[in-house]
């Protein structure tokens, strides 16, 4: 308990304070304000140690809400929304020396692209986090120098995680990657999140993608606009495969994705003067037929009174939340939630001129992976967390 005390975290799952017939133990509440907010209860015995195994633990997280993740970039925050209260509000902070993207997500674990600025230089590395732990580490470098990372998943048949890495081709002075990890240029990796492995070259040069991913029905899934094809990575046999888009090439949008409603793979298109936006949704994925649920209007004057801007100075995304499909505008001073009937939900106020939607979902877990320890830099609730 005095190590819990110190570190701000709960005791581990596997400890407790023994009482007549009952133990103490700790619930990390759903939402996710800088720290965890902790709440202890009285339970029996035979409950905890259901509720503490992993299964139990992984069972809690798929029941927890799958929210957009935003990017602050004045406080170097990682934020989530809260529409009941209305509000944004952080569930990571870095320390002001850290400049970080959300880059992947997976069972409640985040991929970060940091940048640390150290006196007159900086460094850049690939950082793994748990926000509801607060559990957070390091991939060495130059272990990933000239690869671009495609995304994350855990592989089902061993239960690792693994970065799906697509390698770039370097200037020749930055080569030296070359020497320390052999393989081809222009090809896709994967990397096992705690292996003293190197990446592994799984070929398939054509399947360069960035982005954040959807992760449905076995598959990582990215839109490549230019082939106007959806690009799925099977996460099993670690093999991809093209599927059809809903619309063709000659549709030209100024925003565009994909998300995930109700366990199905959806598509949005805004149109270039952010007036109207198509969702689309696959609903038979074997045949790969893609059905228009909405075509949203979008409320131009008000947003723009709003948001006081007098021109298209906000970006466009679609989301879905408990079901619900909500249509996302920003600019520098709010946030607004739209509804599929065209109608503004929600405006959400903020003060950090950089703040940016990304595609990137973010789901709580309590799960305590085992690879974390073995990153480098590994911490629990210390800096980078502020």
């Amino acid at each position: 308990m005095a190590a819990a005390a110190a570190t701000g975290l709960p005791p581990p799952l596997s400890s407790g304070v023994a009482l007549p017939e009952v133990l103490v133990v700790w619930d990390i509440l759903v939402r996710l304000p800088p720290k965890p907010l902790l709440r202890c209860r009285l339970v029996c015995r035979a409950w905890r140690r259901l509720t503490s195994t992993r299964d139990f633990l992984l069972a809690h997280h798929h029941h927890q809400p799958s929210l957009p993740v935003f990017t602050g970039c004045r406080n170097c925050d990682v934020l989530t929304v809260d529409r009941r209260r209305r509000l944004l509000h952080p569930v990571a902070r870095f320390d002001s020396s850290v400049f970080c993207v959300e880059e992947a997500s997976c069972d409640g674990i985040l991929v970060l692209w940091r940048k640390r600025a150290i006196g007159a230089h900086s460094s850049v590395r690939f950082s793994i986090c748990n926000p509801t732990t607060r559990q957070s580490g390091d991939i060495p470098l130059p272990l990933l120098t000239g690869f671009m990372l495609m995304g994350l998943y855990r592989h089902r048949p061993t239960g690792e995680y693994r970065l799906l890495l697509y390698r770039i081709e370097l200037p020749a002075s930055e080569r030296l990657v070359d020497v320390l990890i052999p393989g081809d240029r222009n090809a896709c990796y994967v990397y096992t999140l705690g292996s003293g492995d190197l990446p592994r070259c799984i070929g398939w040069p054509e399947a360069e993608a960035n982005g954040a991913s959807v992760l449905l029905h076995g598959s990582l899934h990215w839109y490549k606009r230019i082939e106007d094809m959806i690009l799925a990575f099977d996460i099993t046999a670690e093999s991809f495969r093209w599927m059809r888009s809903p619309f063709g090439k000659a549709v030209w949008r100024a925003f565009h994705g994909l998300f995930e409603i109700n366990c199905m793979l959806g598509m949005y298109c805004c149109d270039d003067g952010a007036t109207f936006v198509d969702i689309w949704v696959l609903e038979d994925y074997e045949r790969e037929v893609w059905s228009l649920n909405y075509r949203v209007e979008l409320p131009v004057l008000e947003i723009r009174r709003e948001l006081d801007v007098k021109r298209d100075l906000y970006s466009v995304m679609v989301s879905s939340e408990d079901g619900d499909v909500l249509v996302l505008v920003n600019c520098k001073r709010a946030m607004l939630y739209i509804g599929t009937d065209g109608k503004l939900l929600a405006s959400l106020p903020h003060d950090n001129d950089g703040l940016s939607i990304t595609p990137v979902k973010l789901r709580a877990s309590l799960v305590l992976h085992a690879f974390f320890p073995s990153l480098l830099d590994y911490v629990v609730n210390a800096s980078p967390f502020v």
